[in-house]
């Protein structure tokens, strides 16, 4: 074959067929096209290639050593382009650790915890190596879309037996509190520092963890206490022996988006994910 040749693909599909059945009739209605057209396309291969793939075998057909060859080194590589262009498009989404509790089991998408670096969540939004994300978003960037999906309020959380706190707390007795803080910081700030409708104090530091989840386990043992979104509080209160109490610091909502690059707006596999997951936080609040 000569390099500059533009060798038809369809052929490796004829020929993976003739093999597979040993006739050109059998692979012909498989692949639903005439024997005579299996025969045309076997023969434009060999011409392509420069050597015989079948010869005649009593009243049917055997390959070659050569056809041999050929199916064992092209076998794996063409599997896969099938499997390519034929599976189900599957979404490469990452969720808030907050919300991933009502996202699980979604069709179509391969569901991740949100990275703690929102800007590396943005970037690859940007370049399209991540379909979709579920967060919540400082950053605005001109080539994605960030539609507002809920929004809900920080509440404080403590063990349900905890010996001082009551059914509700002061400011200064928020602040009396040990904290179990996220060390993850937006703008050098803290999630708390960040919604504060005004100054806050310093706060007295129990632990510093990287998870919300971290978070819950050690309010439940201990009599630290956190501030974390109230839906997520309230989904484990009941399992990790938790109290949720009002935030006596004016907070600003939590605000989760849905975001996603400019060039999926309209594509209707990824429009269709968008509205199960929208289903699924409305149906969850």
């Amino acid at each position: 074959m000569q390099s500059d040749q533009q060798f038809d693909l369809n052929l490796i599909r004829t020929f993976f067929e003739v093999y597979r059945t040993g006739s050109f009739t059998k692979a012909g209605n498989n692949i639903g096209i005439s024997q005579p057209s299996v025969s045309a396309a076997v023969r434009k291969m060999e011409a392509d290639i420069g050597y015989q793939l079948f010869v005649k075998q009593g009243r049917g057909i055997s390959p070659t050593a050569n056809a041999h060859k050929l199916a064992a080194r092209c076998h794996q590589g063409f599997n896969e382009i099938i499997n390519a262009v034929t599976d189900d498009v599957s979404f490469e989404v990452h969720v808030n650790e907050a919300l991933l509790h009502q996202v699980v089991n979604l069709d179509h998408a391969q569901i991740q915890e949100t990275p703690a670096e929102q800007i590396d969540v943005i970037e690859r939004l940007r370049n399209q190596s991540l379909d979709l994300a579920l967060s919540v978003f400082t950053v605005r960037d001109p080539s994605l879309i960030i539609e507002p999906i809920v929004e809900e309020k920080a509440v404080v959380i403590c063990r349900a037996d905890h010996p001082s706190i009551g059914a509700s707390m002061t400011s200064e007795e928020f602040y009396q509190q040990q904290h179990i803080i996220l060390s993850t910081k937006w703008e050098r700030m803290t999630g708390f520092e960040h919604g504060a409708k005004s100054i806050v104090q310093e706060r007295k530091v129990h632990s510093v963890v990287g998870s919300l989840s971290a978070k819950l386990m050690l309010v439940s043992k201990s009599d630290a206490v956190a501030v974390i979104s109230e839906g997520f509080a309230k989904y484990w209160q009941s399992t990790l022996g938790l109290k949720t109490l009002e935030c006596p610091v004016e907070l600003s909502a939590i605000n989760y988006g849905l975001a996603y690059h400019k060039r999926y707006a309209n594509n209707e596999q990824h429009k269709s994910l968008r509205e199960a997951i929208k289903r699924r936080i409305a149906g969850g609040w």
